[in-house]
């Protein structure tokens, strides 16, 4: 196992080892050419051969430096000072003996070597087993589903608080137009009551048909579309939103009613007497909508036997109440 692990080393260590003899003999080639011009050539090489033996061994001090886990400042600050000057020696020497080409060539050597070195340094320095691996990589995960998760729950949040934030803006602009529509409505029907007074105007608009058309009408409404026996251009009006119950108060001054009436309809109809407040069933509905409906002479409409039927405390959804009040109209319309 040891000449595998040997091999392997050599494997690791080749490049970089080659690299840096490539660089450091074509270093020395380049400078004694470059002094042998000023200075005798032997002198020149000497030069060259000091200068490329320090910057070896500051390599392999920043080397040792880095597998130790050691600080190397010195040793790495003379191998960048050095490395500089070799690339731009490399490249003057290319410039004045060869082309351009050769000059950038011989430049790049010297950093390929360096890179090449740092990262099997690196590499060889933090090298670890591979049950520690393992745990790093289950941390590594781990880690990584928390952050993604985070991420997921931060963008969801965000994306609740701006679609919150839209619709509140668009209800506040729609409470603005409707506000804009209202203010405008009020001084247009000011400055037209102020261009053209009258008198004894009335407060409400007639009716097109009467109550008793439109309790008939409403009350043949259903879901599903027009019941059997209504035009199909008659106007089919439902509700826009669940009607609440019917407020019970004592309206005064209404005709006193006789309660002993409401208890003969409903024993010719067959049901118990209905009370003020308890829950209705349909028939007796119907029967204290029939009692209301004759108390006067002409009998009531539906608007105010609807008043009536508050004023006497009974209690049910106004959509029940009509549409009993127009079944009650057609079984009326229906007898000869």
């Amino acid at each position: 196992m040891d000449w595998m692990k040997a091999a392997r080393q050599a494997v690791h260590w080749s490049l970089p080892a080659g690299l840096t003899g490539l660089s450091l003999g074509w270093t020395v080639y380049a400078v004694g050419e470059i002094l042998s011009r000023q200075a005798p050539e032997p002198l020149a090489y000497t030069v060259a051969g000091i200068y490329d033996a320090v910057w070896l061994y500051a390599l392999a001090m920043e080397t040792a430096h880095r597998r130790q886990g050691s600080k190397a400042t010195l040793p790495a600050t003379l191998g960048w000072l050095f490395l500089v000057t070799s690339v731009g020696v490399l490249f003057t020497h290319g410039l004045l003996y060869a082309t351009v080409v050769v000059a950038v060539i011989g430049a790049v050597v010297p950093a390929a070597a360096k890179a090449t070195l740092i990262m099997a340094v690196e590499r060889d320095a933090t090298r670890i087993s591979p049950a520690a691996q393992q745990q790093i990589d289950a941390v590594r995960s781990a880690t990584r589903d928390q952050v993604a998760i985070g991420r997921a729950v931060t963008r969801a949040k965000a994306d609740r608080h701006t679609t919150a934030a839209a619709l509140e803006g668009e209800e506040r602009k729609a409470r603005g137009k409707a506000q804009k529509l209202r203010h405008k409505a009020a001084e247009k029907l000011a400055e037209v009551m102020t261009e053209h007074p009258a008198a004894d105007v009335p407060q409400e608009v007639p009716a097109l048909f009467s109550d008793e058309d439109l309790a008939r009408v409403l009350g043949q409404w259903t879901q599903g579309g027009v019941s059997p026996g209504v035009s199909p251009v008659s106007p089919q009006v439902g509700p826009v939103s669940t009607a609440p119950e019917l407020p019970t108060p004592q309206d005064a001054g209404h005709t006193p009613l006789d309660w002993s009436g409401l208890a003969q309809v409903a024993a010719v109809a067959g049901v118990e007497t209905p009370e003020p407040g308890e829950p209705l069933s349909e028939e007796q509905l119907t029967v204290v909508l029939r009692w209301l409906r004759h108390s006067e002479n002409p009998p009531l409409s539906y608007r105010k036997a609807l008043a009536a039927y508050r004023a006497a405390g009974f209690s049910a959804k106004e959509e029940r109440v009509r549409k009993a009040y127009a079944a009650l109209i057609e079984a009326e319309d229906a007898q000869p």
